[in-house]
């Protein structure tokens, strides 16, 4: 044992302090900065030396820079985002469709219905006065542009969805090649075995964010890698790449979302999240509105045209009120159209009988033969399932927000960095740095009276 020994406990002591110090305003630096981790120097008492009346210490190594992290509390994280953002693409939809519809109070179809059914009523009790029958196929041409206009604005949230799909899939190839290209960089830093921390914040940020988008799950390779897996399906190993892409079908299937390997295509099952949820707003709510609107505008047709044909005017017999057989396809009889005298009022055709009238007329408050439901009805229950399932879904979202913040919360706890205690550790290493020096400047003292005495 010699004073070079203590000369060199004391270095390793500032140096261990120095790197300390310096890890402590990298996190200071990257207090704010999303998806840090906040990092502790690990240190570790250098091999003593050995000597008949014991063993002499030889300082101090830090031996890595360790990260803070729960891997347990990233992945309950990143499962609870894939959950919300299904529930928030189902909700959206749904929110836009109530636009479209109106509300369960103030919806603009049934207020037309009720319009359009009114005017018959009128006719049906002054069923000689002609200025009533131009009414109804004014009303029935009212009716007639509001349905067509729900068809387009659903054909519209349909191309919506069908865009957001696109930029979806666009976006998650994207962060797939980024997860990749870290995987290369983590490897290349890694290769003298101390970890790449801030290149693999990095990367668990942007599976958090391809989480929102599909759930993925992940195994860590031996060589700091991760291999990113989505249902099943490898998407990312080491550097290796597969891409989504998408083919929209001519038929009912709609979208098929696919992974291309060596030039075939397969089919992926998307678990939840972000593109689940769209596919199941195309399909399950924008597809299933159109179809029951599609059986009101159909009921409602086929009872008018039912009595309508049964009638009779001084010049036109069995005429249909309404043509098509959809809320795309509904039209007001063109011949109806140019000349409202030929609508009918009666089965006989005698002046002052109405009761065609009154029968189409009562349809709003009769259920339709062959039906349990009266049209109005049967459009209101539409209004009232999409109602119902946006108050499941806003329900569903809420909690959803508030698991997520509560696990955010946790993990902020676990990785977050506190000024506070960083400001500790800081006078900590400050007051390790200046005990070493001052035990240095001791040593120096020692060496110089050493030197003197000989």
């Amino acid at each position: 044992m010699s004073l070079n020994t203590v000369m060199d406990n004391s270095l390793s002591a500032m140096f261990a302090a120095q790197a300390g110090l310096a890890t402590t305003s990298h996190n200071i630096a990257n207090a704010d900065v999303e998806g840090y981790s906040r990092q502790m120097n690990m240190v570790e008492a250098r091999r003593p030396l050995m000597f008949s009346f014991g063993a002499i210490g030889q300082g101090v190594d830090v031996a890595t820079v360790r990260r803070a992290q729960d891997s347990f509390l990233l992945n309950t994280l990143r499962a609870q985002v894939a959950k919300g953002a299904q529930y928030g693409a189902m909700d959206s939809a749904l929110y836009e469709i109530e636009n479209i519809l109106g509300s369960v109070d103030n919806d603009h179809l049934g207020e037309a219905l009720n319009n359009f059914f009114g005017a018959w009523h009128e006719l049906g009790t002054a069923p000689t006065v002609e200025s009533l029958k131009e009414l109804v196929v004014t009303r029935g041409q009212s009716l007639v542009n509001d349905m067509q206009s729900i068809s387009s604005s659903l054909d519209d949230l349909e191309d919506n969805v069908d865009q957001r799909i696109e930029e979806e899939i666009e976006r998650l190839n994207t962060l797939l090649r980024q997860v990749g290209d870290l995987n290369s960089q983590i490897m290349s830093a890694e290769i003298g075995g101390q970890p790449a921390n801030d290149l693999r914040d990095q990367r668990d940020l942007l599976l958090t964010d391809i989480s929102e988008i599909a759930a993925v799950t992940v195994a860590e390779r031996e060589d700091g890698s991760l291999d990113v897996i989505l249902n099943g399906r490898t998407m990312v190993t080491r550097s290796s790449v597969q891409e989504f892409t998408t083919r929209l079908q001519d038929t009912d299937a709609g979208y098929r979302i696919e992974v291309v390997t060596d030039g075939h295509y397969h089919d992926v099952q998307l678990p939840e999240g972000t593109l689940s949820g769209l596919l199941q707003s195309r399909d399950e709510v924008v597809g299933e509105t159109r179809e029951k609107l599609d059986e009101v505008a159909s009921l409602l047709i086929g009872a008018v045209n039912d009595l309508h044909v049964q009638g009779q005017t001084g010049t036109s017999t069995g005429l249909l009120f309404f043509t098509g057989d959809s809320l795309h396809t509904i039209e007001v009889n063109p011949m109806l159209v140019e000349n409202s005298a030929l609508v009918a009022t009666s089965r006989s055709g005698e002046a002052g009988d109405s009761d065609i009238a009154q029968a189409i007329a009562a349809l709003s408050d009769s259920a339709v033969p062959g039906s349990n439901m009266t049209v109005n009805e049967s459009y209101r229950s539409v209004v009232i399932d999409v109602a119902s399932q946006r108050s499941g879904y806003e329900f569903l979202v809420d909690n959803q927000t508030a698991s997520i913040q509560a696990v955010e919360a946790k993990i902020a706890s676990v990785t977050g960095v506190s000024l506070d205690e960083e400001a500790a550790s800081m006078v900590r290493y400050q007051n390790t740095y200046n005990a070493a020096a001052r035990v240095i400047a001791t040593v120096q003292e020692m060496f110089d009276s050493l030197i003197n005495m000989v």
